[in-house]
C-alpha cells in the first residue's frame, strides 16, 4: 500500500533528526513490501520513491547506494524482530529440570511465530529474499541471522538450559524457527500446517527441540 510522508511538528532541538528517522523507517519498510512482493530485482531507489509518492531522488538522499538501503532494511527488519520478541515477554526457564517452564516458553515462542506470520508475512518472504541473496556477503551476514528471531536471546535461552554448546544449539533454534516460518508461508492454510492448529504444530517442534536439550543421557 503506498504511504505519503507524514506531517509531524516537532521542537527545533529535535524537528531534523525524528523527521529523518522517521523517512527512514518509511523507506526501509517500503523496500521490505517491493522485496516481498515484486522481488529483489525490482528494487531500486525509485521505486522506493514512487512507492512512496516522494519526489524522484528522495531515497537516495537517505541511503546513497543500493547496498545502503538493503543494510537499512535488514536493521529495520533485526530492530522490530527485537522489539517484538521483547513485547512477547519470552523468559528462559531457570533451570533444565523445569520442564514446565520450558514447555511455557515453547508455547510463547510458537504464538509469537504465529504473530509475525499473521502480521508481518512480507517481512518474513523479504528476509528470506535478501538471506539467499545476501548469503555469501560478510558484510551483510551478521544482519540476515537477526531478522526474524533475535539469535542472542536464543543464546540466552540455551545457556540457561546448561547447554554445553550454547552457541551452537542457538543457531540450530533459529533455523528451526525460520524454517516452520518458511514452511507455512510456503505451503499456506493446507493440510501439513493448518491455520487453527499453526500454534500446535510449533509448539510441538520447539518443545521437542528445547527437551532434547536437557536429556543428560547420552544415546547408545
Amino acid at each position: 500500500m503506498e504511504a505519503a510522508l507524514p506531517q509531524v511538528h516537532h521542537s527545533p532541538a529535535t524537528s531534523a533528526h525524528d523527521d529523518k528517522a522517521q523517512r527512514r523507517t518509511l523507506m526501509t519498510e517500503a523496500t521490505t513490501e517491493i522485496i516481498a512482493h515484486e522481488g529483489l530485482r525490482a528494487l531500486t531507489h525509485r521505486a522506493v520513491d514512487a512507492h512512496l509518492n516522494l519526489p524522484t531522488g528522495s531515497t537516495s538522499y537517505y541511503f546513497r547506494t543500493k547496498d545502503e538501503l538493503l543494510a537499512g532494511a535488514l536493521e529495520y527488519l533485526r530492530e522490530r524482530s527485537v522489539a517484538d520478541f521483547e513485547n512477547a515477554n519470552l523468559e528462559a526457564p531457570r533451570t533444565v529440570e523445569e520442564g514446565m517452564d520450558i514447555e511455557h516458553v515453547a508455547t510463547r515462542i510458537a504464538q509469537y511465530l504465529d504473530i509475525q506470520l499473521t502480521t508481518r508475512p512480507h517481512h518474513i518472504k523479504a528476509r528470506v529474499a535478501l538471506a539467499l541473496e545476501l548469503s555469501e556477503r560478510e558484510d551483510f551476514r551478521g544482519t540476515i541471522s537477526d531478522a526474524l528471531f533475535s539469535q542472542s536471546r536464543a543464546l540466552e535461552l540455551f545457556e540457561a538450559l546448561g547447554s554445553t554448546e550454547p552457541a551452537k544449539l542457538a543457531s540450530g533454534f533459529t533455523a528451526l524457527i525460520e524454517g516452520l516460518a518458511f514452511r507455512s508461508l510456503l505451503e499456506g492454510n493446507s493440510s501439513l500446517v493448518p491455520g487453527s492448529r499453526r500454534v500446535d504444530v510449533f509448539h510441538e517442534a520447539i518443545a521437542s527441540y528445547l527437551l532434547g536439550v536437557g536429556d543428560p543421557e547420552p544415546l547408545d
